[in-house]
């Protein structure tokens, strides 16, 4: 797959303000920065001092947002030596304590995000559906099928339902055309965690399209979107391609 990155220009102090906590944005902005390659896989980056001094805060800021990037693959941390990049090679890679847009993690990693989407419909939820969604079977849904690209490689294909009965209209019609967490943030609506499991999978009947692997080997993951007020939103089962697609897990003491 061909990488296309391009530094980020962003200053470090300019994350200071945004949404989250310092040591959130510290660490989505030092994502980017590791992603747009300002360090190369094994290099050292700047001390825990060196970045408080970037950021204008804490060591014990700067030191959370480290951890949280060592949990999600990018990072080693070697104490008495420092932080340094992680070797991840070409394939996209996420960790699974992360909750975030599939298309936002594809864009970080220096390639071009895309979708297409082979159907969306407006159905009664199916037992399952409803039951996981915590609804009355046959409530509308929002189903759909998308094929999630990066550099116009298909990377997954997820078979979403999304409760629609509160949502607006114009809200619905964007849900069917692309980011589903984008158009949530449009609403002020922000599924804050998600209950999730994962198969290896074996299939000829997944996916369609010249995209689909001879294979037929994914990961299934298996997920279920709630609002901070436990409210379910989404059930989604998004299937990678083996390969394409790295999931990472931070395991320690």
């Amino acid at each position: 797959m061909a990488l296309s990155r391009v530094r980020s220009g962003i200053s470090p102090p300019s994350v200071i303000g945004g949404r989250g906590s310092l040591a959130t944005q510290i660490r989505d902005h030092l994502r980017t920065r590791i992603l747009t390659h300002e360090w190369n896989a094994g290099k050292k980056i700047p001390s825990e001092f060196d970045l408080a001094g970037q950021y204008h805060v804490s060591r014990v800021t700067v030191r959370t947002a480290l951890k949280a990037l060592e949990a999600q693959g990018l990072l080693d941390i070697r104490h008495g030596s420092g932080a340094y990049v992680a070797n991840f090679g070409s394939s996209i890679r996420a960790g699974l304590q992360e909750l975030r847009s599939i298309t936002d993690t594809i864009r970080e990693m220096g390639f071009e995000p895309g979708m297409t989407h082979r159907v969306v419909k407006r159905r009664g939820a199916t037992a399952d559906e409803a039951l996981r969604l915590q609804i009355a079977e046959g409530e509308p849904v929002l189903y759909m099928e998308r094929a999630i690209l990066a550099d116009d490689e298909v990377v997954a294909y997820s078979y979403d339902a999304v409760a629609i009965r509160d949502l607006p209209e114009k809200s619905i019609g964007e849900m069917g055309k692309g980011s589903v967490f984008g158009a949530f943030a449009k609403l002020g609506i922000f599924p804050v965690r998600a209950l999730a499991e994962i198969h290896a999978i074996s299939s000829m009947d997944i996916g369609w399209g010249k995209g689909r692997p001879k294979s037929g080997l994914y990961l299934l993951l298996k997920q279920l979107h709630f609002l901070r007020d436990g409210v379910p939103v989404m059930a989604s089962d998004t299937y990678f391609v083996e390969g394409r697609f790295q999931f990472v897990i931070h395991r320690t003491l």
